[in-house]
């Protein structure tokens, strides 16, 4: 497995330059990203997620999510996305979003 990413507590937008810069430095090999000590993240951030998302599927590299804390899936539920692939559509059943 490789080096994870890990989020820092606070992803607001003032935080999504600086997870741009992190991701870019990792492009072209497999990541994953541990997203366990999230407390808050915003759209902002979870917009470079999904860039990134598509950009590694577009490179043919995986890119994995992995131990989302209860605040990080919170709010992809909130934003209708799947959270640990919010790149890709999520599953809507019932009022509940799935991976």
């Amino acid at each position: 497995m490789p080096n994870p990413l890990t989020l820092p507590a606070r992803l607001d937008s003032s935080a999504a330059p600086g997870l741009l810069a992190d991701l870019l430095a990792r492009r072209g090999a497999d990541l994953v990203i541990d997203a366990a000590q999230v407390d808050i993240i915003g759209a902002l951030s979870f917009e470079v997620m999904i860039a990134a998302g598509r950009q590694w599927q577009a490179d043919g590299q995986p890119l994995d999510i992995v131990t989302p804390s209860d605040s990080y899936l919170a709010t992809a539920a909130v934003l209708g996305l799947s959270p640990l692939r919010p790149w890709e559509p999520a599953m809507v059943e019932k009022g509940q979003v799935t991976a």
